[in-house]
């Protein structure tokens, strides 16, 4: 298998559950284990059940990797359909796969096209994870990294899960235990910590920031490695952002400032900044990229509908304690293609 061997990954999250039902309530595992030293991580959103989502799901088992995570609108079927979504996962990645999810707005109480707590039911966490599966929690993989999985904008189960700010500046409790998870993941010395939420903030393709500015902000002045998203049915990947820094006080949504990109090109490095992945291309009809979007200096790459060699496809991160990649893999015909490299600090 690519990346580490299963039995590790088993090892792990195993040992992360037992944790968790022994009340340490932390998702990490013991640390006599030994953390692996690199993971494979199959990342999309926005699959269906229809040719393009399909064809994503075989090129997604293909690549083997360890862990998959999607990023929410997961079937695009109508109400009921979530046992047909979890067959179709089970016969193409495996049924024992540890294939973790996180809600999109397909997903919420509207069931438009299913429940967020039934897919959790035949797609269930398998990596320990702390928090409420399928709509807010985190698991690790060691100390190698910790996967924050957040849902802004969306109401499940009734709740509304906001992410913002009062008017005093504190953080409501959704904000709160994100700055507490990715706080903790630094306390205990995790190398690489990677959120990942539906909808994103800054994008080119057709959407505004519907997750809004505090969490933008927070996620950014949070130093966090990765963001990961979809909602939007294109693949874009931005610039190393930071803020606050000498000539950015706060990266704004709809408005470019060249002074909150730290870096430009990969390889980036480790603790100067963000960056932001949408990968909503998993097999939903493509949306168009605007090249004259007013955020369109925060990007460095954007496919869609309208440009050329555009394609499906899928993110796949390889992650050591040295460097996180991220490649982009194409699961039908194109020449689209993207690769970015983040380096660790030493030390």
């Amino acid at each position: 298998m690519a990346g580490m061997r299963s039995r590790e990954l088993i090892s792990l999250a195993a040992a992360a559950a037992a944790a968790a039902v022994a009340g340490c309530g932390s998702g990490s595992a013991p640390d006599h284990l030994t953390p692996p030293s690199r993971i494979t991580v199959a990342v999309v959103g926005d699959l269906g059940m229809k040719q393009g989502g399909v064809a994503t799901l075989e090129a997604m088992a293909s690549a083997r990797p360890d862990l998959y995570l999607a990023l929410g609108d997961l079937s695009y079927a109508g109400p009921g359909s979530e046992d047909a979504f979890c067959r179709l996962v089970h016969a193409k990645v495996g049924r024992s796969a540890r294939f973790e999810i996180i809600a999109g707005n397909h997903e919420d109480d509207t069931g438009g096209d299913g429940l967020i707590d039934n897919f959790a039911a035949c797609l269930p966490d398998r990596m320990g994870a702390s928090g409420q599966y399928g709509k807010q929690y985190y698991f690790d993989v060691g100390r190698l990294a910790r996967f924050i999985m957040i849902s802004p904008d969306l109401t499940l189960d009734g709740r509304y899960f906001y992410y913002g700010r009062a008017d005093s500046g504190a953080a409501d409790r959704e904000l709160a235990w994100l700055e507490a998870a990715v706080a903790d993941a630094r306390k205990r010395g995790v190398h690489w910590v990677i959120v990942g939420m539906h909808k994103p903030c800054i994008s080119v393709g057709v959407y505004y920031c519907d997750v809004y500015q505090d969490l933008f902000s927070a996620l950014i002045r949070s130093g966090v490695d990765l963001v990961l998203s979809g909602h939007d049915h294109t693949y874009q990947r931005s610039k190393q952002l930071a803020a606050p820094r000498p000539g950015c006080r706060q990266v704004l949504v709809d408005h470019f400032d060249s002074g909150c990109v730290q870096d430009g090109r990969s390889p980036y490095r480790q603790g100067r900044g963000t960056v932001f992945v949408v990968a909503g291309s998993g097999g939903a009809p493509l949306y168009p990229v605007r090249a004259a979007d007013a955020e369109a200096g925060y990007f460095a790459v954007a496919m869609g509908r309208n440009t050329p060699g555009k394609r499906h496809g899928f993110a796949l991160l390889a992650i050591s304690r040295r460097r996180l990649v991220l490649r982009f893999v194409a699961s039908s015909p194109g020449s689209f293609g993207d690769h970015f490299v983040i380096a660790r600090r030493a030390g």
